[in-house]
């Protein structure tokens, strides 16, 4: 743990030409098929997925899914089914196609399975959104009652604040199909979460908004959960917040008895994690968790420099005397 630390703001796999957002870190079962102990997922064409033994040194595997073609595909979410035919199983988003307009239309959430952690990923077939036009981010949790749930990210278009925020619903243990309709768990609205404040968007319909005539609104985000439950039993819930090219960060969700989820991150320097420049690291943000029993990792994406593609690093995940998760940066 402490080697992670003192790694902070160095890239674990370096590539400095290859974009490796949205991280998703697992590990491999014992029996499970893998080369690895653990593996890293992260966006871009084919999902490249990394392995190793050690979470210190690690190697370029290879592309994750097959057949996805030139549409846009964000954010996968690895789970390992034990007793499946085809037990690695992948929660991603994909669009229409690629591109500003048709990138973002019907990004839907999908799943793929495979035989071994390195895959290849196929797509077996179910959209868990099909009545999203947007919906990114998938994760998958099981809460202190013991529930199976899917969190994610899709946009908040009725009424202002406008935006992308979190939303969640029960799955069903094979990942195949929602159990419910998706319930808010929170949207956007302070200012170190802005994304753009004169965003056009013309492949979505937003009442009032005349895109044509140069119409543009106010645009927040809050991104990529990861739902946890902290030692003391409560349902907690990672986000990222503001623009990934810009300003960004890792906020705080509670939910609290009789006030649902509460952020506890309204200001960027109440962030779990935000961006350090002494230490090289900017736009942190997107993380994924591992619990393991010597303790949970965390890991995000950080750019070394406001305008390099992001890379992947990994943080021992603690609890403070206040039930709150929090990560050591400096060694």
């Amino acid at each position: 743990m402490q080697a992670l630390v003192e790694r902070f703001g160095a890239p674990l796999a370096p590539e400095p030409d290859v974009d490796q957002g949205d991280p998703y870190l697992v590990a491999a079962p014992p029996g499970s098929g893998g080369r690895f102990r653990y593996y890293v997922y992260v966006s871009g064409a084919g999902f490249p997925v990394y392995g190793s033994d050690d979470l210190l040194s690690w190697a370029r595997v290879g592309d994750s899914l097959a057949g996805a073609g030139e549409a846009w595909c964000w954010a996968p979410c690895v789970r390992y089914l034990r007793g499946a035919a085809r037990p690695w199983v992948m929660l991603y988003s994909r669009a229409r196609g690629a591109g500003e307009v048709d990138g973002h239309r019907e990004h839907r959430l999908r799943r793929a399975d495979s035989e071994r952690p390195e895959g290849p990923f196929v797509d077996s077939g179910e959209v868990l959104t099909p009545d999203l036009d947007f919906a990114i981010d998938a994760d998958v949790s099981v809460g202190p009652d013991g529930a199976c749930r899917l969190a994610f990210a899709a946009d908040y278009t009725a009424d202002e604040p406008y935006g992308t925020g979190l939303w969640e619903a029960a799955v069903s243990p094979d990942l195949r199909r929602l159990a419910e309709r998706p319930r808010p768990v929170a949207r956007a609205r302070f200012d170190w979460q802005l994304y753009d404040p004169a965003r056009s968007i013309p492949w979505k319909r937003i009442e009032g908004v005349d895109w044509g005539s140069g119409g543009t609104v106010r645009w927040y985000t809050m991104e990529g959960p990861v739902a946890l439950v902290s030692p003391a039993g409560r349902r907690t819930m990672l986000y990222s917040g503001g623009n990934f090219a810009g300003f960004y960060g890792i906020g705080v969700l509670r939910e609290e008895p009789g006030r649902g989820w509460v952020d506890l991150s309204p200001t960027p320097d109440r962030c779990l994690l935000g961006p350090v420049p002494e230490r090289g690291v900017y736009g942190p943000g997107h993380c994924s968790v591992l619990r393991e029993q010597r303790g949970s990792l965390l890991c995000f994406h950080f750019r070394t420099d406001p305008d390099r593609p992001r890379q992947f690093g990994i943080l021992p995940l603690r609890w403070d005397a206040a039930d709150r998760p929090h990560c050591p940066v400096h060694p």
